[in-house]
């Protein structure tokens, strides 16, 4: 089962308080320019790494505020310049998507590896990903592993799950379901849908543990709570089958609904036959 790419980190770090209240303050107020002055005076003035990466969060398209690209990576550098892992980190990002810039994936990974070894648990994930799926770099799932690992560590909870993953299918690893089970869910109990997705998985097929259709069901339907498309569709499975669940037709069909609203296309095509019976 594929897993989720983690997205640029566009959350306003809470440090420094003084500032940071004050900006606070007018962003409630709508004075989105005086949030940038403020801003912009503990970055140039007072040095505060923290308050130049808030600046290339506003300047990459922030409400009130014109989206300025070079402004915004020029305030990223200087902020990863001065070992802010969350800014290195959306340099990176920004870099291996190319969307406002030209891509850059050599650069990608020597932000993103900046920020791992600052025990950014996103950075390590992602750079786990782009190893193990080897559509940039050569495949090393070995290397993968070893990200993977370091971004649990730094309470990544979707690098617990890609860990996981990695044990389950003998990938850079040897096979080890036990191992597999405590990762899984680890993440799914942090609300990682595709964790608990791939643990109702191994529950109902009988991988790793003694099958057990009920857990599964359990298992998907958090996943579906938790914005999971493939839960929805494999808790409707379930109910239709009957296996851990009450054979309910009406279910299924609202939860293939789910799923497809979501996005997931086998959950369209499932809602459509169950529609004639």
């Amino acid at each position: 089962m594929k897993k989720i790419i983690i997205g640029l980190l566009l959350f306003f770090i809470s440090l420094e308080a003084g500032y940071i209240k004050e900006s606070v303050e007018a962003h409630k107020k709508g004075e989105h320019k005086k949030v940038a002055n403020i801003y912009e005076k503990a970055c140039n003035e007072d040095k505060k790494a923290s308050a130049c990466y808030n600046l290339g969060i506003l300047y990459m398209g922030s409400e009130g505020i014109k989206k300025d690209v070079n402004k915004a990576l020029g305030y990223y550098n200087r902020a990863c310049d001065d070992n802010f892992s969350s800014a290195c980190y959306n340099l990176g990002f920004i870099y291996s998507i190319g969307k406002d810039v030209s891509k850059d994936i050599n650069k990608a990974i020597a932000l993103y590896d900046k920020a791992c070894k600052a025990n950014n648990g996103s950075a390590c994930n992602n750079l786990g990903r782009l190893y193990e799926e080897g559509k940039e770099v050569k495949i090393d799932e070995k290397k993968a592993v070893d990200y993977y690992r370091q971004s649990c560590s730094n309470y990544d909870e979707m690098g617990c799950s890609n860990l996981a993953y990695m044990y389950a299918h003998a990938k850079g690893v040897k096979q080890d379901y036990k191992s597999a089970i405590k990762l899984y869910t680890k993440a799914c109990d942090s609300k990682v849908a595709v964790a608990c997705e791939n643990l109702g998985f191994l529950y109902e097929n009988a991988q790793g543990v003694t099958q057990n259709y009920k857990k599964a069901a359990e298992l998907y339907r958090k996943a579906c709570d938790y914005l999971g498309s493939k839960g929805c569709n494999n808790l409707a499975i379930l109910h239709i089958k009957g296996n851990g669940v009450v054979q309910d037709y009406k279910k299924a069909k609202g939860l293939f609904k789910k799923a497809c609203d979501k996005g997931l296309k086998v959950a369209c095509t499932n809602h459509k036959l169950i529609d004639g019976i």
